[in-house]
């Protein structure tokens, strides 16, 4: 196992679900399975057979539930931070979990080239806004930021929540 990878197993982490095909995973398990993998991390990536590869091992590492869970956070910390969002808090799990940024960074960029060679599924497509906040969110779950300009209080205003903006429509989606 790579140094600085957190991909250690917990009972309670340990699933019997079946780990999906590459077309089938979202760009944020993409991204959370090439982190859990044995890709290298001294060169940006390998062939599109060697990121498929990664992608299958790193999942299997986690396991299905696990590696949507953290793809989850991983999206979440990725929306907030869009948005500038990201609370001391969120940012401080989100580094707990991708220790080493220029890691994440690569399997960043392998993601993209994934996503362009082996397209990604209808399924996959449709749970690819999936997302958690890990820690206390700035909107508080409400799906709205109150951004207060105390030297000018006409120019506060209200920013939706990236992730937390279904809550405030009342839409059943996460």
């Amino acid at each position: 196992m790579m140094p600085g990878i957190v991909a250690e197993r917990r009972a309670e982490q340990v699933t019997t679900g079946v780990v999906p095909s590459v077309p089938d995973m979202t760009g944020s398990e993409r991204t959370v399975a090439l982190y859990a993998s044995d890709m290298p991390t001294r060169r940006r990536y390998g062939t599109k057979d060697q990121v498929r590869e990664w992608i299958v091992q790193g999942a299997s590492r986690l396991g299905a539930e696990e590696l949507r869970r953290r793809a989850e956070l991983y999206n979440g910390h990725f929306m907030l931070a869009v948005g500038g969002l990201v609370t001391s808090d969120v940012q401080a799990r989100h580094e707990e979990r991708f220790p080493d940024g220029r890691r994440l960074r690569i399997a960043e960029q392998a993601t993209a080239t994934s996503k362009c060679f082996d397209g990604m599924s209808k399924t996959a497509i449709a749970r690819n806004t999936a997302a958690q906040v890990d820690g206390e969110c700035a909107c508080g779950g409400t799906g709205l930021v109150e951004i207060i300009v105390d030297w000018d209080p006409g120019a506060s205003y209200s920013q939706h929540c990236m992730v937390h903006r279904a809550a405030m429509a009342g839409a059943g989606v996460r």
